[in-house]
């Protein structure tokens, strides 16, 4: 019987660092097994039929705006080596985009979000959990660079998400969940090279005892 995908939950508040960590992982942990890896964001729901006005307003910051159950049934399949098809989320149309492409076959399993380490689900599939911490002021002032940016949302928009959704989530269904993790990383004044570099050698330490 072939052995299972070990599956990777890296976990932290909107803009807290973690997607960039789970990026550098990817590659940093490669030389002890093939890598694959997934973004949470990817499995909210299509809202492509919803009033334009109401999707922006929709409170993405909320374990309801996930599709869990499609994901834990990803994982599984993953985690017994079922290759998965690929989603993107475009935050703009808020439209779920099916791909050509697939993951799978890979010995671990990266999976980032901000809810990671909320659904208990995920945390029994996982064999690692990994969370980064970053103070409120910090995440807030990525944020409206990134979403501004990036995702080319108004200002008005991006600190009303803020002020409404994102920091209220935040305490409630986010931070208290670090405690489930196995390795807590703080990317206040830590740089994203050395957070990945802690963060790679408690990897190759954990799984070399498997």
């Amino acid at each position: 019987m072939a052995k299972k995908s070990n599956i990777i939950l890296i976990c932290g508040g909107s803009c807290s660092g973690k997607t960039t960590l789970a990026e550098g992982l990817a590659d940093a942990i490669s030389d002890i097994g093939s890598t694959a890896l997934i973004s949470m964001d990817n499995y909210y729901y299509d809202l492509s039929d919803w009033d334009p006005a109401a999707a922006d307003n929709k409170n993405f910051d909320s374990p309801e705006a996930v599709d869990s159950e499609l994901l834990f049934r990803h994982l599984r399949d993953l985690r017994d080596h079922r290759k998965v098809r690929e989603r993107r989320y475009d935050f703009k149309t808020h439209r779920i985009r099916e791909l050509d492409t697939y993951v799978g076959n890979a010995d671990f399993i990266i999976l980032e979000g901000i809810f990671t380490l909320y659904f208990e689900k995920l945390r029994e599939l996982a064999a690692a959990g990994i969370f980064v911490h970053a103070d409120a002021d910090i995440r807030l002032a990525r944020r409206v660079e990134r979403d501004i940016a990036v995702r080319r949302l108004p200002v008005e928009m991006v600190l009303r998400q803020y002020l409404n959704d994102v920091r209220p989530m935040h305490a409630e269904y986010i931070e208290p969940y670090g405690k489930y993790a196995n390795l807590l990383l703080d990317s206040n004044f830590t740089s994203s090279s050395d957070n990945l570099n802690k963060a790679a050698l408690f990897l190759k330490a954990r799984f070399a005892e498997l």
